[in-house]
C-alpha cells in the first residue's frame, strides 16, 4: 500500500474501529492527490466537494478584504485534514469559506462527500468518522479564536511553534506574522527575545 495512504489509516484507525474490509472500502472511494506550490486547493466562495487529508506539504488558509488585504487563520501540514471551514453536511451545497493554498508542493487524499455519505450508511462507526474529519477543522479555527482572544503574543507564538515545529523554515515570516496579528519586524523582534522551547 503506499506510504500516502497508510498515513491516511494511521489516522482514520486511531480514531475509528475499522475492519481491514471496511477499511478498503473506503480508501476505494478516495484517490490521492497532487497540488502545486501556489495552487489554490479552494477557493472562498466555491462549493465544496471534498474533505482532504495532508500527507506532505504545508498549507495555509486565508481571506482577502475589500481592501485586498490577507488575513491568514491555519496553516495545516502533514497528517491533519483540510477543508475550507464549512462544516460538512452532504445534502448541502455547502461553499468554502476561506481560500487554502499550498505553500509547498503538497499531496493529499482526497475524500469526497460521497465517500463520507458511503461511510457513513455502510459501516458501523461512519458516522463517527465523517463527524471527526469535518469538525476537527472547525475546532482548530475555534482554537485560534480562542488564543487569539486570551493568550499574549509569545503564548501563541510558542503554540504555532510546538503545533509545527519547523515552520519558521517552511513559511515565510510575513505570513506567521499575519497569522498572529503583528508585523514582520514584531515577530523578528519576539524572537530575539524569548526563551528557547524546552525540547
Amino acid at each position: 500500500m503506499p506510504a500516502h495512504f497508510e498515513m491516511f489509516n494511521l489516522f482514520i484507525t486511531k480514531h475509528v474501529d475499522f475492519t481491514e474490509a471496511e477499511l478498503i472500502a473506503f480508501n476505494n472511494q478516495c484517490k490521492k492527490v497532487n497540488f502545486s506550490k501556489g495552487e489554490l486547493i479552494m477557493k472562498a466562495g466555491e462549493v465544496q466537494q471534498n474533505l482532504y487529508f495532508l500527507t506532505k506539504g504545508i498549507i495555509r488558509n486565508y481571506v482577502e478584504n475589500n481592501k485586498g488585504e490577507i488575513k491568514i487563520y491555519n496553516f495545516r501540514s502533514e497528517n491533519m485534514t483540510v477543508t475550507g471551514y464549512a462544516t460538512y453536511n452532504y445534502e448541502d451545497n455547502l461553499k468554502a469559506l476561506v481560500n487554502v493554498e499550498c505553500l509547498e508542493d503538497c499531496t493529499l487524499i482526497k475524500v469526497p462527500f460521497e465517500a463520507i455519505n458511503f461511510v457513513i450508511n455502510n459501516m458501523k462507526l461512519g458516522d463517527r468518522l465523517g463527524r471527526y474529519m469535518a469538525e476537527a477543522h472547525v475546532v482548530q479555527m475555534l482554537h485560534y479564536v480562542l488564543q487569539r482572544d486570551t493568550k499574549t503574543i509569545i503564548e501563541r507564538l510558542e503554540s504555532i511553534d510546538k503545533s509545527f515545529p519547523n515552520i519558521h523554515q517552511r513559511v515565510p515570516q510575513y505570513m506567521i506574522a499575519s497569522y498572529l496579528g503583528i508585523t514582520p519586524v514584531h515577530l523578528s523582534n519576539l524572537k530575539k527575545r524569548r526563551k528557547p522551547l524546552k525540547q
